[in-house]
């Protein structure tokens, strides 16, 4: 499989990503500065915010990997979490650790009543790159000067939150960069 600027795609990366909304309608995100994670054709852009989640492992449900990941990456339980379904999907190349991947991302919805989360749970590989976890309103994310992934949150976001759901999830485009790059 050819890649962007002619490199091999040595990695498919399928994974969830969490729409983890409290009670306030605020989203969850994490910020992230990893310069060894770079656009498909080499670019560092910075520090950056997306949604909690991860890579699915071998055997593990969507549900299971949205459950694992949450409690990695924030510490709220399983029994703390609400999930319900999938409601976007998308691909993007990028380099991760020098590697061109190709991540096959699906968003799932989960509500907690939390609002305390902290960083204790990474992963070893996660400590090295993980700056923060913050809740942001829709206004927030939209006003942002902020680097926030997807670059199209702002414009799906919405009606998640007021509960208006798609019928089978849609396809957005993960490959736009966002309008302060």
């Amino acid at each position: 499989m050819n890649g962007c600027a002619g490199f091999m795609i040595k990695t498919i990366r399928s994974s969830i990503k969490v729409i983890l909304l409290n009670d306030k309608d605020e989203l969850l995100l994490m910020c992230a500065d990893d310069p060894k994670t770079t656009s498909a054709d080499g670019k560092y852009f910075g520090k950056f915010w997306f949604a909690v989640g991860g890579e699915i492992e071998q055997n593990e449900s969507i549900q299971e990997t949205a459950y694992r990941e949450v409690y990695e990456e924030t510490s709220i339980k399983k029994d703390e979490i609400e999930l319900g379904p999938i409601v976007w999907f998308g691909e993007f190349d990028l380099i991760l650790n020098g590697t061109l991947t190709r991540l096959k991302q699906r968003f799932i919805v989960a509500k907690t009543k939390q609002i305390n989360v902290d960083l204790k749970n990474l992963t070893l590989l996660e400590k090295k790159v993980v700056k923060d976890l913050a809740w942001f309103s829709i206004d927030e994310i939209k006003n942002s000067k902020e680097i926030i992934y997807p670059a199209l949150l702002s414009t799906y976001l919405p009606d998640i939150i007021s509960g208006n759901y798609p019928k089978d999830p849609i396809e957005i485009d993960l490959s736009k960069l966002p309008k302060n790059i």
